[in-house]
């Protein structure tokens, strides 16, 4: 009888966790996921919202409209919406890769990504009823963006031509995101046919090796996991590059350029590939994984407002050694992180190590005034300590004082940033990066620029900066 009892106990147990693990997934999934469901196009309850609501306006973070729907009546008497876009076409097509457009070329922006609030479907019964009795049209809510427009249509205007590309300007301190440009670009209004070569939001979705952008990633690895005299303290010996064998892919300098006898933080301000490579081989796999992770290379990127490719360290857990882990020291090999996220970790050594959440949300609010949502700053992880992060804000400084980065110099102003040429195989020219940010509370601004195949960060990526901080400060 005991053992019926303690039989039936565990099936009932089995009973209810079989019912529990469901629903306690669902749940998790509903927080995690939740934007996403609520937007996709296979929920049915949106896409009966979108025939039966007019979308709400979009807005920057100055108030400047950016989208509306236009309401008329055809021939029969049927309501006709026509969706609009701004009037400048200059700001169309500099904001169109955050906006969207209604064929929905681009993938999650605005029009797409934040549909719960365009088409209302927060809306409650009364407001409901409140807006039927009027004229009959029920319109959902109108959204401001962080973005601002001003700013997007000059970077547009500065960006080398006929290059692609991505720009993203970033406040490091809350994470409301400023610009986030791709190139090329094109105008929603009157574009009948977009390939996918435009509609491809290169800020968000285009993973590459960063350069030596990356070495900010390997320089904070150093100075956490190896002691002073093995880093800062050192000086480092560069006859131009690393010799791994006659088969192997040997570590070179930019230009067969031999540093000599150098500093840390020379070779940082200096970008030596030969110091960096090394650094990879004494720290090891290991230990070069686990800091690129600190910064989020590998995560999930589950971001309420907009949707990031996820960034990888390399195609497989295997440990990488030689010349593939030399490589990924300087910032090459089988890296692939996106500008955003590059962003972000400019932003996190900026913000004293710690990383903020991208935003693209300011504010959701009903056309009577009811607000379905507000803006508030989110930490996404710590990345360093505010040791490290000091350190390597110092690095940077000299990056543009007496380093590469000196193009993107602006008098007046503390400067700090990374240059990258990163070489890819199937280009003939190299993609050149920038990131860096302005060491100043009251300009708490970060950016990254990626131009590909034009040439070098320092020459290419840099003076862009050096024009947006300007455009940023009034300098």
């Amino acid at each position: 009888m005991k053992q019926l009892r303690r039989s039936m106990r565990i099936v009932a147990f089995v009973l209810v966790l079989m019912i529990l693990l469901p629903i306690g997934y669902g749940a998790y999934s509903l927080i995690r996921y939740g934007t996403r469901w609520r937007t996709s196009e296979y929920n049915t309850y949106l896409s009966t919202l979108k025939n039966e609501v007019i979308a709400g306006d979009i807005y920057d973070r100055n108030g400047v409209r950016l989208a509306t729907t236009s309401i008329s009546t055809d021939m029969d008497g049927e309501i006709v919406r026509t969706r609009l876009y701004a009037d400048s076409a200059a700001v169309r097509s500099s904001v169109v890769h955050v906006v969207g457009d209604t064929r929905g070329n681009v993938k999650n922006a605005a029009e797409s990504f934040l549909a719960e609030y365009l088409y209302g479907a927060n809306m409650t019964y009364p407001e409901r009823l409140s807006q039927l009795s009027g004229n009959g049209l029920l319109r959902g809510d109108n959204v401001r963006l962080t973005i601002d427009s001003a700013l997007c249509t000059y970077i547009n205007s500065i960006f080398p031509q006929n290059h692609s590309g991505a720009v993203v300007v970033m406040n490091y301190k809350t994470g409301e995101l400023l610009a986030e440009m791709s190139f090329p670009n094109y105008d929603p209004q009157f574009a009948s046919s977009v390939s996918v070569y435009q509609a491809l939001n290169r800020a968000t979705r285009w993973l590459s090796a960063p350069g030596s952008t990356y070495k900010i990633i390997t320089l904070a690895s150093a100075l956490q996991n190896l002691p002073s005299a093995a880093a800062a303290d050192r000086t480092f010996g560069c006859t131009g590059g690393i010799v791994f064998g006659e088969h192997e892919r040997n570590v070179m300098d930019y230009g067969g350029t031999a540093h000599g006898s150098i500093s840390l933080k020379s070779a940082f301000a200096q970008s030596c590939n030969s110091t960096f490579a090394v650094l990879a081989l004494e720290l090891g796999d290991k230990a070069m994984r686990k800091t690129a992770e600190s910064f989020g290379i590998g995560d999930d990127f589950t971001f309420r407002d907009l949707v990031v490719e996820n960034s990888a360290y390399a195609n497989s857990s295997v440990a990488l050694m030689g010349a593939d882990l030399a490589w990924t020291g300087a910032g090459q090999n089988e890296l692939a992180v996106t500008p955003l996220h590059m962003c972000m970790i400019a932003s996190a050594v900026a913000n004293g190590g710690v990383m903020m959440e991208p935003r693209l949300l300011l504010s959701a609010q009903s056309i009577s005034g009811v607000e379905r949502a507000a803006f508030e700053p989110i930490v996404y992880r710590t990345a360093m300590d505010a040791k490290t992060a000091a350190t390597i804000r110092e690095y940077m400084r000299a990056v543009v004082t007496s380093g590469t980065g000196r193009s993107a110099a602006v008098e007046g102003l503390s400067i700090c940033g990374k240059t990258g040429t990163a070489e890819i195989d199937t280009q003939e020219k190299d993609n050149a990066w920038f990131v860096g940010f302005i060491a100043d509370d009251r300009y708490p601004f970060a950016l990254c620029i990626a131009v590909e195949e034009a040439g070098t960060g320092g020459s290419v990526a840099a003076p862009l900066a050096q024009n947006i901080f300007r455009y940023l400060t009034g300098k």
